[in-house]
């Protein structure tokens, strides 16, 4: 027996990252390094709706804790 216990099957584990590649898709906080404007976008490859600046990072925000 094994010392690493597996918690999800092989399928239950493809299923969750199915799952979590299409949540990462959508509600994407951004952030502009050049004015550094915030906004919440379905699309990681936008530029600053504020000033135009491609200098944007990005996170996901189920990523987020809730408190």
């Amino acid at each position: 027996m094994s010392d690493d216990p597996q918690y999800l099957t092989p399928n239950e584990l493809a299923i969750w990252q199915i799952e979590i590649t299409r949540i990462n898709q959508h509600n994407i906080f951004c952030h502009c390094r050049t004015c550094n404007a915030e906004w919440v976008s379905s699309n990681q490859d936008i530029s600053c709706p504020k000033c135009g600046g491609h200098r944007v990072e990005s996170i996901a925000c189920w990523q987020f804790p809730d408190d």
